[in-house]
């Protein structure tokens, strides 16, 4: 067994290699083709409509909010297939990805949530006050309810998906083959930024958003491991994407132009942003921990191995 409560949730379910391979091709590959089925669907409709193709792709690439709603589709049907996987493939309880608890703790969603949220806006705050030029008021007042009321609905589903996956089923999963807690965070928090990579439109952005999603990911992770739970993350998670996407986006991440309060229009710097990242994420780490910095600590410990008490 291992010393991580959270990582033994996995052995009261199946855990054979094929119904991770089949759960994990499921959970991705279904939203793909069934995304292209709706896709096809729509686009051969508006077509015999009348609209001119070329205009169709464009919007459906370079439009904010039809890219909101194609992501709201696509991590629906990844969120129904994890949960069709954890729940009948590995005949596990949902809330094992969770927490060890019987219960989801509210308090520390809100808590993780809304202090992550209070990182980001002294954020903006210095940067208003530092250099005031590298932002710029956006506000269109009926652009922004939509895309407000846009990410309220679809980032919980969103980002609670990444945490259950990349931080609860994935985690949990490769703590199979090693207890080592910091092989887990480093894994895991790779597989989970690589993909930022295709965020961005030229290539010192897409490193720089792969630099920052590690970050963000291993913080979070030790966050899981230290709590026991998903619940902290998932809250920082889910605000994290809110306050990027409603208070402060950039214009050339995933090549959208998000109708948000302020617009970023500085250049990409990987070293001072993943600097930046890091000493929130330190921030957060203490706030999360004040008065239980051991549940880090014991973390980082050469003698955290397979066997544990």
């Amino acid at each position: 067994m291992s010393r991580i409560p959270f990582l033994d949730n996995v052995y009261p379910g199946e855990n054979n290699f094929w119904r991770y391979f089949f759960t994990i091709i499921l959970i991705w590959g279904a939203p793909i083709i069934l995304g292209i089925m709706i896709g096809i669907f729509f686009m051969t409709y508006l077509l015999t409509q009348g609209f001119d193709a070329s205009y169709l792709v464009e919007n459906f690439t370079s439009n904010p909010l039809i890219f909101m709603l194609f992501i709201a589709i696509t991590y629906v049907i990844s969120f129904f297939f994890l949960y069709i996987g954890v729940r009948y493939i590995h005949q596990r309880k949902f809330l094992s990805l969770v927490t060890t608890k019987s219960r989801f703790n509210w308090k520390r969603f809100w808590k993780g949530g809304l202090a992550w949220f209070a990182l980001l806006s002294l954020s903006l705050v210095l940067s208003l006050i530092l250099d005031p030029g590298s932002l710029k008021f956006n506000f269109n007042l009926n652009p922004f309810i939509l895309i407000l009321v846009l990410s309220l609905l679809i980032f919980p589903v969103q980002a609670s998906f990444e945490e259950l996956f990349f931080r609860g089923y994935l985690m949990q999963g490769l703590g199979l083959l090693t207890k080592k807690p910091v092989i887990l965070l480093i894994v895991t928090s790779l597989i989970f930024s690589l993909p930022h990579y295709f965020n961005g439109s030229y290539t010192i952005l897409s490193v720089d958003l792969v630099l920052q999603a590690f970050i963000l990911g291993f913080t979070l992770g030790i966050i899981t491991l230290g709590e026991n739970g998903l619940e902290t993350a998932m809250g920082v998670h889910i605000f994290n994407n809110i306050f990027a996407t409603v208070i402060v986006s950039h214009p050339e991440d995933m090549g959208l132009n998000m109708p948000s309060l302020f617009t970023s229009l500085s250049s990409p710097d990987p070293v001072i942003d993943t600097l930046g990242i890091a000493i929130f994420g330190l921030i957060l780490l203490v706030i999360i921990f004040w008065g239980k910095k051991e549940d880090v600590f014991r973390l980082f410990r050469r003698d955290n191995s397979v066997e544990g008490k």
